[in-house]
């Protein structure tokens, strides 16, 4: 089962970010994307690199438009209140600042496992378009519940967030 918030648009004022970043990623390949570059992202904590000010997120370009294709541009990361001033190595996956874009934001939580997520995107964008906003061409989920072997999938909570403009 999977449960979607109601829809709200905020006035974000961005993050900084440390991420890890894909470009023309394989769909199929994501979950190892995602698994690298998370445990890049946690050796580069570990090492006192940076410390998170939030929980960590994956940034899409170019899909609010066309939905989820063969291949994607991403970010993966944390946001942080201080992000280090260069790139950096980490066993091998190259780590940098980078940052959330500022401006309306349409967000609401997604409840349920990550395999229902593209349901929820679909549902929400539905709801902001409804509400007379159109989206931009960057979205991210932050991953607010950590998944783990002993968390249920029902119980992972996902903020869902996109950029938005008013439709007049």
């Amino acid at each position: 089962m999977s449960t979607l918030s109601e829809m709200h648009v905020i006035d974000f004022p961005g993050f900084p970010t440390v991420v890890v970043r894909g470009s023309g990623q394989s769909v199929d390949g994501l979950h190892h994307f995602m698994d690298t570059s998370f445990r890049a992202l946690g050796a580069a904590m570990g090492q006192g690199v940076f410390a998170p000010a939030g929980p960590a997120f994956a940034l899409y370009r170019g899909m609010t438009g066309q939905g989820l294709g063969e291949s994607v541009d991403l970010e993966v990361g944390h946001p942080v209140d201080a992000p280090p001033a260069a790139p950096l190595d980490v066993d091998g996956v190259r780590v940098e600042p980078s940052s959330l874009p500022a401006g309306p934001l349409a967000v609401a939580k997604h409840t349920g496992p990550y395999e229902l997520l593209p349901e929820a995107w679909e549902a929400f964008l539905k709801a902001l378009r409804a509400d007379g906003h159109e989206p931009g061409d960057l979205c991210w989920e932050a991953y607010d519940t950590e998944p783990g072997p002993d968390v249920d999938p029902e119980t992972l909570v996902t903020g869902l967030a996109v950029p938005v403009r008013t439709v007049a």
